[in-house]
């Protein structure tokens, strides 16, 4: 029997074109003379700003290396149905898009929550704060609070007291149970809210049906988008300059530092393994050459070659696909913005998504595509039984971008309408000659609204905004619902010492119900993660499995003095506010007698030393006198 054996290296992913193309010629050969200033991911990443990825690129250094811009703005779409508009006159424009409210400011500000509303979200986005501190942070709050006063601050809210049990008491009953079931019941939120918190806070994309994430992890989610606002930006999202491969590229840089070797020009072209132990030994390249190996770190876009058998069915890994549309547009799909992500909750009436659809609009801040130009995405997760059905994933993505368009147009003209009521308004103000009583209502409706029948605008086609679109889905790997990694690789049959980096997109499924189970495929799509909280999560545990009790990227001298000074600023902030307190303390504490006893003490010696020097003076005055009389 053999003991070696060559596992030729194919991809096992593929990517299924739908459609491509240019608006016309003119606008393919002006993009083509600007193709070096498209940078389009395939698979678009953004990273949120409190994540753990974020601490490492500060703490090892690698952030040095890359350039971030900020996401400006977050948006949800709504039917007009969902807003309580029953029958929306036929063909008529609306805005289906709206402003996601986050922080306290954008609370109070929105004209999509009612006042009901409005202090349910605030009353939940203040308690998950509280609650990220305490169970996800582990912060002790009496020691918070005692440290907090000590430098001078108020609380932040009355709700930051240790003794907050018995509400801690009713959400771990909610923990383990569907976080919907949370937010309706405990919370009391309405359907419209719990999509916002869900579909645009919480980042999920599963079907509201399908409870696919447990009130744990959704308060976890939450907490991490509501403690990235502000940190860097007043938004949470950081999109990386030039696309999401320069994170990879900014930690080779790291590596290189540290001895890292790097083979250009020679591809991998097959692996060996060694069949009597079950591990890979060899790396065949397309020079020739061949390169010896511990460990194998690939992606799950390769995990097929490694199989250990020939028994197809036995090896079989199930894929799942992401339905993804790239547009080049002409102009922004929210006016005034440049960087933004709208958010479509799944099972909406138009466009019937089963999973909830992601939109990312970048421009020439972030390198995506040169100035002039608007570079969006838009991804769904797909199921699998519309994998064969290539006309319904392409009439999704069109009408999808379609709407988005429409959408930006009707709140254009409103806001120019807007403006033309006011400059209409200040015209009226301005007219000295006629009173509005003189004034007869055509000449009102003339002044206020100008006719426009006469010669309408020419108004473009939704279409004509875009440039280049590509329509396509992508294979990934579907995670099973463990992050584990020791369990995974025994789970796919792999080498011992192969170790696949993919991203975990599914909950365990041991936190769910029965009941819940049987609602959550085996087979289809993960839910879409658009941050890399669990691609860290992922390389750590990799690392930890290959150089167990060794520090995973541990911090720079830098950031070492960095954080070391910081805490002494803290410390001495501190001690300075506690050596005030107890000099306050100590007048304050001083009986009211010895102060008294005190003040005429002072009086008397005061007065003992007028009198010492009146005597002085006195028997100066009396010799003075002697002395003139016996020179008499």
């Amino acid at each position: 029997m053999e003991k070696q054996r060559v596992l030729p290296l194919k991809s096992s992913f593929k990517c299924h074109l739908l459609e491509e193309g240019f608006a016309n010629e003119a606008v393919k050969e002006e993009m083509l003379q600007q193709s070096s200033s498209f940078n389009i991911d395939v698979n678009p990443r953004l990273m949120l700003s409190s994540e753990q990825l974020v601490e490492i690129l500060i703490t090892s250094g690698v952030g040095r290396y890359l350039e971030f811009a900020a996401i400006e703005r977050t948006y949800v779409h709504f039917q007009p149905s969902a807003l309580g508009v029953k029958h929306p006159e036929e063909g008529a424009c609306f805005d289906t898009v709206w402003d996601v409210p986050c922080s306290k400011k954008d609370v109070f500000q929105s004209k999509l929550l009612g006042m009901v509303e409005k202090r349910q979200l605030m009353k939940f986005l203040q308690f998950v704060a509280d609650y990220g501190e305490t169970h996800i942070l582990h912060e002790d709050v009496t020691t918070k609070n005692e440290r907090t006063l000590a430098l001078g601050r108020a609380l932040k809210r009355p709700q930051n007291k240790a003794s907050q049990t018995d509400e801690d008491a009713e959400i771990a009953a909610y923990l383990d149970r569907p976080f919907q079931e949370l937010l309706e019941k405990h919370f009391k939120l309405s359907t419209k809210l719990q999509q916002v918190v869900v579909y645009c806070v919480g980042l999920a994309s599963f079907p509201a049906a399908k409870n696919q994430i447990s009130a744990r992890d959704g308060l976890a989610a939450v907490y991490r988008y509501v403690a990235s606002i502000g940190r860097f930006t007043g938004t949470a999202f950081l999109a990386p300059l030039y696309g999401i491969s320069e994170l990879a590229q900014s930690f080779c840089r790291l590596s290189a530092v540290y001895g890292g070797l790097y083979v250009l020009c020679a591809s991998v072209d097959r692996f060996v393994l060694d069949t009597e132990k079950g591990e890979v030994s060899g790396v065949h390249c397309s020079d020739g050459g061949v390169l010896r190996a511990k460990h194998i770190v690939t992606s799950g876009s390769y995990v097929d070659c490694f199989r250990l058998t020939d028994d197809e069915e036995k090896t079989e890994r199930a894929h799942g696909r992401t339905l993804r549309g790239v547009f080049v547009l002409k102009a922004s799909l929210r006016e005034g913005m440049a960087r933004i992500i709208i958010v479509i909750p799944p099972e909406d009436t138009e466009f019937k998504n089963p999973f909830a659809v992601q939109v990312v609009q970048l421009d020439v801040g972030s390198y995506a595509c040169p100035k002039g130009y608007f570079l969006a995405h838009v991804s769904m997760p797909l199921p699998a039984e519309w994998f064969d059905q290539t006309v319904k994933q392409r009439e999704l993505l069109r009408s999808v971008i379609r709407r988005l368009i429409l959408s930006s147009e009707t709140d254009l003209q409103q806001k120019h309408g807007k403006q033309t009521k006011a400059d209409a308004k200040a015209t009226l103000h301005e007219a000295p000659t006629n009173t509005l009583e003189e004034m007869t209502a055509s000449d009102v409706e003339e002044v206020e609204a100008p006719d426009i029948t006469t010669n309408p605008p020419s108004k473009p086609a939704w279409s004509d905004r875009i440039a280049w679109r590509a329509m396509f889905s992508t294979d990934h790997l579907v995670s099973g619902g463990t992050c584990d990694i020791s369990a995974s690789t025994k789970r796919r049959d792999l080498p011992t010492n192969v170790w696949v980096c993919e991203t975990c997109m599914s909950e365990p499924d041991d936190k769910l119900d029965p009941v819940d189970l049987l609602n959550t495929p085996d087979d289809g799509a993960s839910p879409l993660e658009i941050h890399l909280e669990s691609v860290t999560a992922n390389a750590r545990a990799i690392f930890e499995a290959l150089c167990p009790g060794e520090p995973f990227l541990p911090k720079s001298a830098s950031a070492e003095q960095a954080e070391q000074e910081e805490q002494d600023s803290e410390e001495d902030a501190v001690l300075r506010a506690a050596q005030k307190l107890a000099q306050q303390t100590k007048l304050n504490d001083e009986p009211f007698s010895t102060c008294v006893a005190d003040t005429l003490e002072s009086e008397g010696n005061a007065n003992r030393e007028l009198r010492t020097k009146d005597e002085e003076v006195g028997k100066v005055n009396k010799l003075n006198t002697i002395d003139s009389r016996e020179e008499s």
